[in-house]
């Protein structure tokens, strides 16, 4: 047999090798996409809260940011037993990380207008939209690691996207508070405004990641 045959043989056992391996490990990618997709729940009334019209689901969201924390737990359980992975480790601990960080910080805003008594304006409900949006790509990528990595980098572009938008929606709603002469309603706008701001940042730290994640599957 010729090295270039042998060569060929052994790379064909390594991946039979692989298939067989990664077939008998528990599936990270689907655990990480339940707590996506509870994450994409607790935005989507995030920005249902964000209309300011029902005050009643600040508690529905603060109670799906629970759901999101007990679904990450499952994924780390199984991570800290699991001998193989079809994606790193490394990577899944901060998609999951990063993914709850988003939640967090829309839990956040929630509880703080909420215990001050600000409600959503028009400008919240489009940046919360687009938060919403953002993530719903971000979980299409979750989807497609381990078998379609251009669909992965693709949904990451797309949700970087969403989150430049909330970070425009934030310059013109910037813009409108220098015309209020309230300083108090001005300040805490302000400062609730720039908390919407962040979450799209937060975003754009997931997307960055799961690109990350794309190109080392290549």
């Amino acid at each position: 047999m010729t090295s270039a045959k042998r060569s060929r043989s052994q790379q064909g056992r390594q991946g039979l090798f692989r298939r067989f391996w990664f077939s008998m490990a528990p599936d990270v990618v689907g655990l990480l996409v339940a707590q996506g997709q509870v994450s994409v729940q607790a935005m989507a009334m995030f920005a249902e809260w964000s209309n300011g019209t029902d005050h009643d689901l600040a508690g529905t969201v603060l109670g799906l940011e629970h759901d999101a924390d007990s679904a990450r737990r499952a994924l780390l359980q199984v991570l800290r037993s699991a001998l193989a992975t079809p994606i790193d480790q490394e990577d899944l601990y901060l998609l999951s990380e990063r993914c709850d960080r988003v939640v967090d910080a829309a839990r956040n805003i929630t509880a703080e207008a909420e215990a001050i008594g600000w409600v959503p304006d028009r400008h919240a409900s489009v940046m919360a939209g687009h938060l919403r949006d953002a993530m719903g790509h971000v979980v299409d990528g979750f989807a497609a690691l381990g078998g379609r990595p251009d669909d992965a980098g693709k949904a990451a572009d797309a949700a970087v996207h969403k989150a430049h938008a909330v970070e425009r929606a934030y310059r013109v709603a910037m813009a409108e508070l220098v015309g209020l002469k309230d300083l108090r309603t001005v300040f805490t706008t302000r400062e609730l405004y720039r908390s919407y701001a962040r979450c799209g940042d937060l975003v754009v730290a997931v997307a960055d990641r799961l690109w990350y994640a794309v190109l080392a599957e290549r």
